[in-house]
């Protein structure tokens, strides 16, 4: 039976707010003040007074869950109760419209007014709902798939179950073999694999038999044998990682869909998949990070002890325990300087730090804002959540004080 929590419980306490509908379009961001959580917006005006026990960022629908004496609820952002705190976990809405809760131990799925469109049931939801509609539950450790309207599609039976791909096909593990089901729970490919993957985009799968990784395509059918030691997926560029035994020496190379060898094996180590520009990082046998384009070229010699690239062709580099930032062949633009850095902004600004302070450096070499923060993190729409005498602040990217430092922290805001 459906339930309307809000009319079963009323409102069990009253919340306090600082400004009426205007705050719909405001991006706000949780706070936490002497233990309560509240919310502020981007110049830094309180919003919704610090009353929670903790408090996550509001999502789309214009909707937060906040934990309020021990339990969780919903509120918009005038700071109303939405959906009166009751559950004990409280996940954020899905686009579906669909919020994960936990009640007495059990996982349900209730609306946007605090229905139960999914009565608790399970002792386990992997949220959110996939693209097929369905969402893997379990209880007793046994997984099946349920529809956004509550039905068991395919019942609690495998001991592990995945995602459906885009060919309709989702990996599941039953009597300790892996195989692949239709979204009608039957079996398409059986049984028989010691280890899988999901289908890659070139609908391609990954699978282990007899101690070797080879591809199957949604026949089940093995394109490219099992002959590998250890394997990857398929990255969205056609390419596959695969680990061979080449003349003793464990080696990596990539494959293409025909199993032929576009990069042929050496000893490096893939790290991570090609990004946008064509490059994957790879460690290589000194220990040292590098990059390599789609046919096997250094773009980037392995030299640095950690590297990490952006989307938009900058990375922070580390060598000999110095950071500075180099540009996609591997010069510097920034010499190894600082202590630390990390987050390298689309605007060319990264957080640095020196002599135990954080500030804000720029690739032309500038300091932004001077070190002098104990932290500092970047938050969205040009905000930093920066610390100072053990209290959490607000600056923008120029360094303008949008909040004093006052609060105990600064939570994540805005998911998108």
């Amino acid at each position: 039976m459906k339930c309307n929590l809000l009319a079963i419980l009323g409102l069990a306490a009253t919340i306090v707010v600082g400004c009426t509908n205007q705050n719909n379009n405001k991006i706000l961001i949780p706070v936490c003040k002497d233990g309560k959580w509240g919310y502020v917006d981007q110049t830094g005006s309180l919003v919704v007074k610090p009353q929670f026990d903790y408090a996550y960022g509001f999502v789309k629908n214009g909707l937060a869950s906040v934990k309020l004496n021990g339990k969780w609820g919903y509120i918009d952002k005038t700071g109303n109760l939405v959906i009166n705190p009751h559950f004990d976990l409280a996940k954020d809405f899905d686009k579906n419209g669909l919020a994960c809760v936990r009640l007495k131990d059990k996982y349900g799925y209730i609306d946007t007014i605090g229905n139960f469109v999914i009565e608790p049931q399970f002792d386990f939801v992997r949220v959110p709902f996939s693209e097929s509609g369905l969402a893997v539950v379990e209880t007793n450790d046994k997984y099946g798939y349920v529809d956004q309207a509550g039905n068991m599609v395919i019942k609690l039976q495998f001991e592990e179950a995945h995602e459906f791909a885009d060919n309709g096909l989702a990996l599941v593990k039953l009597n300790d073999k892996y195989g692949y089901i239709d979204k009608t729970g039957n079996l398409v490919i059986k049984l028989q694999f010691e280890d899988a993957c999901g289908f890659a985009d070139n609908d391609l799968a990954l699978v282990k038999l007899n101690d070797k990784y080879g591809y199957i395509d949604k026949t089940g059918e093995f394109v490219i044998k099992p002959q590998f030691l250890d394997a990857d997926g398929f990255c969205k560029n056609g390419l596959a990682c695969v680990y061979v035994d080449d003349s003793m020496k464990h080696k990596w190379g990539y494959i293409n869909k025909k199993g032929e060898f576009v990069i042929s094996p050496q000893e490096f180590y893939p790290r991570d998949d090609f990004n946008e520009f064509g490059f994957a990082r790879v460690m290589y046998k000194n220990h040292k990070y590098g990059y390599i384009d789609t046919i096997g070229k250094w773009v980037i010699k392995p030299q640095f002890d950690g590297v990490y690239l952006t989307d938009f062709g900058f990375a922070v580099a580390e060598i000999n325990g110095k950071y500075g930032i180099i540009d996609t062949t591997g010069n510097w633009i920034v010499k190894p300087q600082f202590d630390k850095a990390h987050g390298l902004t689309k605007n060319g600004l990264v957080t640095v730090k020196i002599n135990g302070c954080w500030g804000l450096f720029d690739i032309n070499g500038h300091f932004v804002i001077k070190p002098q923060f104990e932290e500092m993190k970047e938050l969205k729409n040009g905000l930093l959540a920066v610390k100072k005498d053990g209290k959490w602040g607000l600056i923008n990217s120029k360094g303008k004080i949008v909040a004093k430092p006052q609060f105990d922290e600064i939570g994540k805001f805005e998911f998108f």
